[in-house]
């Protein structure tokens, strides 16, 4: 009898065991739908686990995801406790706390995060879009105070010539802008300075005319002369800027050389000669003008890991633009690779 007991508990144990190894085989994983939003970084984030290892899992070659893909990712992998960032001070009567956008941060989110509305975080902040961006200080608590400032009156400046009547290029000059400050004409501005093209450089010296005649009037047959900005951008050295970058890592709401992603690449070149906000994609789809065909300067978007815009670049002319791709850091395509081409959404021109 005291046998047949052992072998009874013996048994036992083994099926315990059994069965405490499938537990663990089941618990090895978990599945994740996407959602829309989602992107690889949010979701590695979310569950404490890295990009790289969450491709690897699934066997993907691109950090491209769709809304309703079944992800899977270990168990020990377990989903993020968000982590107070900027936990609100207690305000004081007609004061507010403040909170800093970090990456990956919607006004749906915030509000959620300090139980407001979204309207309420919008009137608070004096916000007409849902459009925010990395590092953006909003107020989150305190009553918003509806002000009406003066319109801010800005002097016209005197351009300032020389005794021998030449004007040194100013950032943010143009063409248009300089012969409408000497009462010249494009064509007229050109032709004293045999000028090929509408390009222009920073501390360049033309020759202009200080006698306040009236806009010369262009001969007969030549069509007018434009000159293609993007708004106060001086579009070559825009371009030569962004060249510079070439090969420059992919970063995540990157927005220095060490790391880009693709809107912060287009910011800070274009920072470089404007004051702007830092646009994300979405917001540089909003702030820009349609055009039927890119000109050199213009942007370029598609639909990636998202539906609407989520990429950009610049466009260079030939059919080919500069970008931060997500595999590649700051490199050159084509508009005619198959990849680029079927995601194309069309060209805008930003306009400050």
């Amino acid at each position: 009898m005291v046998k047949k007991k052992q072998i009874v508990l013996s048994l036992g144990t083994i099926l315990g065991g059994i069965a405490l190894f499938h537990t663990s085989a089941d618990a090895a994983s978990t599945s994740v739908q996407v959602k829309t939003g989602d992107t690889l970084w949010s979701i590695a984030t979310k569950y404490q686990t890295s990009v790289q290892n969450l491709k690897t899992q699934n066997n993907l070659k691109s950090d491209v995801i769709h809304v309703g893909q079944t992800l899977v990712i270990s168990s020990s992998a377990s989903p993020a406790k968000p982590v107070d960032t900027a936990k609100p001070t207690p305000a004081t009567p007609n004061t507010a706390s403040t909170y800093t956008v970090q990456s990956g941060d919607t006004l749906y989110k915030i509000a959620a995060k300090f139980k407001m509305s979204v309207s309420d975080l919008k009137r608070l902040n004096s916000l007409s879009s849902n459009i925010i961006y990395v590092n953006q200080k909003l107020k989150v608590s305190g009553q918003a105070t509806p002000s009406n400032p003066k319109p801010e009156v800005t002097k016209p400046q005197t351009p300032t010539v020389s005794t021998n009547g030449t004007y040194k290029v100013q950032q943010g000059d143009t063409l248009s802008k300089i012969a409408a400050q000497f009462k010249m004409s494009v064509s007229a501005l050109k032709t004293a300075n045999n000028l090929k093209s509408d390009i222009i450089y920073v501390n360049q010296v033309l020759k202009v005319t200080t006698s306040g005649a009236a806009p010369s009037t262009p001969n007969a047959g030549t069509p007018p002369t434009t000159t293609p900005t993007n708004g106060q951008l001086n579009i070559s050295k825009m371009i030569t800027d962004a060249k510079k970058y070439m090969g420059v890592p992919y970063k995540w709401g990157g927005t220095t050389p060490s790391g880009f992603d693709c809107s912060g690449f287009i910011y800070y070149v274009m920072k470089q000669q404007v004051s702007m906000p830092r646009y994300t994609t979405m917001g540089f789809w909003n702030a820009s003008k349609s055009v039927s065909q890119p000109q050199p300067g213009d942007l370029v978007f598609f639909t990636t890991y998202a539906p609407g815009p989520s990429h950009l670049g610049i466009y260079l002319g030939n059919r080919q633009f500069i970008h931060a791709g997500s595999s590649t850091g700051v490199t050159i395509s084509s508009l005619d690779n198959s990849y680029w081409s079927k995601r194309y959404l069309g060209a805008k021109r930003f306009s400050k």
